[in-house]
């Protein structure tokens, strides 16, 4: 799942701080973007700390769900049979599933407000491992800062959006970087897989909440 989406999980579980909370469940996929490390622990702020938990715990139940990796797997297949190559397949395969959902979740104005209103927490909350080669507090408060100027992803609703996050998120990683006609393979999978994105969001949705101890 990735970052949007765990801020819409954030939102299932109560709580005083949900701000916070909801910040605290993208944190991991944050580190991930700026590729700079935590600490341990990485915040001494608790709702911040039980919102990265929830992030862990969601990731686990998501990956496990039949209903997401079918979605992977017919997404894989597409891209194999327009001739995308085994590292941009594996990458989109999965990266892709996550990002039309997020797109699907972006729709609803509640999650745009829940995302919008967690990135008011302060990235400054956040401990970085100093041994690290990357700045994590510098590259992390430009994250946010480009974050809060985007505002709610509306524009992972189109698959040609979707296409250039992922060659910005895979270009520079020679095993993984799509060539021009990969993205062009990209482009025509994504588009002959967002409407079964969109149908399966609800189950997706309820799966995961049975996954994570929630109960309609």
């Amino acid at each position: 799942m990735n970052f949007f989406g765990h801020c819409v999980v954030a939102t299932w579980f109560p709580t005083d701080r949900a701000e916070a909370y909801g910040f605290g469940a993208m944190v991991p996929d944050f580190a991930t973007m700026t590729r700079a490390k935590l600490a341990s622990p990485a915040t001494t702020d608790a709702a911040v700390a039980d919102g990265i938990d929830l992030h862990h715990r969601t990731d686990a139940a998501f990956h496990g769900l039949p209903v997401v990796l079918g979605l992977m797997r017919e997404l894989g297949e597409r891209l194999a049979a327009y001739g995308c190559a085994r590292g941009p397949t594996r990458a989109t395969g999965h990266i892709g599933i996550e990002l039309l959902l997020d797109g699907e979740l972006a729709s609803d104005a509640s999650n745009a407000q829940a995302y919008l209103s967690a990135l008011t927490t302060e990235s400054s909350v956040l401990r970085w491992d100093t041994a690290d080669t990357v700045d994590g507090a510098a590259a992390m408060a430009q994250l946010h800062q480009r974050l809060v100027g985007f505002g709610v992803p509306h524009d992972l609703q189109r698959t040609e959006s979707i296409v250039h996050r992922l060659h910005r998120m895979l270009h520079d990683r020679p095993r993984l970087a799509p060539s021009a006609s990969d993205l062009a393979a990209m482009q025509r999978a994504l588009d002959d897989q967002r409407q079964r994105c969109v149908v399966a969001t609800p189950t997706v949705l309820r799966s995961l909440r049975a996954a994570l101890g929630l109960v309609e």
